[in-house]
């Protein structure tokens, strides 16, 4: 079967691809999973005492899965519930997982934000602004 495949969408793909491969590579390094990552990145950004529901709504994790790794780094001592409003548990950091963030989370976002003093903002404002449009006709189309 033969298929043309257009120039943007190759591209796009190339792209987004090299950026995943760097993304896995640094996490490899720090030995965090993709999961732990974006669970551990979103308990930064929304504060401690955020609930699974609120990680699932704030990342494109599914609830699934950030269910498993909560309960995975609950095993391992990182992270702690504690009940809230019921039915949803809070999640917080145990002095093993400040550690941890500071080790291995701290570290990754740093590089993340020294790479972004490379970009313009108003670069990174067309980037962002173009990425959205594209993702928008992306979901209403697929």
């Amino acid at each position: 079967m033969e298929i043309k495949i257009n120039n943007k969408v190759r591209y796009l793909n190339q792209v987004l691809c090299e950026v995943e491969r760097i993304y896995q590579s640094l996490l490899a390094s720090a030995k965090i999973s993709d999961s732990e990552y974006v669970l551990l990145f979103a308990l930064l950004e929304l504060g401690e005492g955020c609930s699974q529901k609120d990680i699932v709504e704030s990342s494109y994790i599914s609830k699934k899965t950030i269910n498993s790794t909560v309960k995975k780094l609950q095993q391992e001592g990182i992270i702690r519930l504690e009940a809230g409003k019921y039915p949803n548990m809070h999640i917080y950091l145990t002095p093993k997982g400040s550690e941890y963030i500071k080790s291995k989370m701290i570290p990754l976002i740093e590089r993340e934000n020294e790479i972004m003093q490379h970009i313009q903002d108003s670069d990174f404002e067309v980037f962002v602004s173009q990425t959205a449009k594209y993702l928008n006709v992306f979901k209403n189309n697929v």
